[in-house]
């Protein structure tokens, strides 16, 4: 393992989570928050300061072990990565609103967004694969909150690594006949 390497050090789940976070804040300018965990009570008190809001939920986890540590997965210009088991993940993406537009349009657009991109970039060197499992929409709760909850099957890599060095320059052999 490469010391203090970012892309070794970071859990899977987390890497999943941050990249979506970035990815759906960007697609949904509207969004206030998109974070990993289901939320604490106390989000719901102040409706105007905290939604729309999406938060990831992992369902389950699983590892399936895939490879031989003899192939390499990916590589840059100091480092060999080797992909030593794939996580599946049930992910549940679930949206907040007190709109219930607002639920519908945003809900359909992350849909949409993970539907079609089917891999997502998690790291330097990885995708996340995500696959659609379902989704339904809660009837109206308490105080006008509107949800709506997306699944996902979610597969990332494990990987470790090996420091590299690439080669700049090649020493001439002789050959004598």
């Amino acid at each position: 393992m490469i010391p203090n390497d970012p892309i070794l050090t970071t859990d899977p789940w987390d890497a999943v989570c941050t990249a979506l976070s970035t990815q759906l804040m960007s697609l949904v300018p509207t969004l206030k928050y998109a974070a990993q965990g289901w939320p604490d009570p106390k989000w719901f008190e102040d409706t105007g300061i905290n939604f729309p809001s999406v938060f990831f939920t992992k369902v389950s986890e699983k590892a399936t072990n895939t490879t031989s540590r003899n192939i390499i997965y990916a590589s840059n210009s100091n480092a060999v990565y080797f992909e030593t088991k794939k996580m599946k993940y049930l992910l549940q993406i679930s949206l907040f609103t007190t709109d219930p537009q607002q639920r519908l349009d945003i809900g359909w657009a992350i849909k949409q967004f993970l539907i079609n991109q089917i891999q997502l970039q998690i790291n330097a060197v990885d995708t996340a694969r995500f696959n659609f499992t379902g989704n339904d929409r809660m009837p109206e709760g308490r105080d006008n909150f509107y949800q709506r909850n997306i699944d996902f099957e979610v597969t990332a890599r494990v990987l470790d690594g090996q420091t590299a060095y690439k080669v700049t320059t090649l020493n001439p052999t002789t050959q004598t006949s």
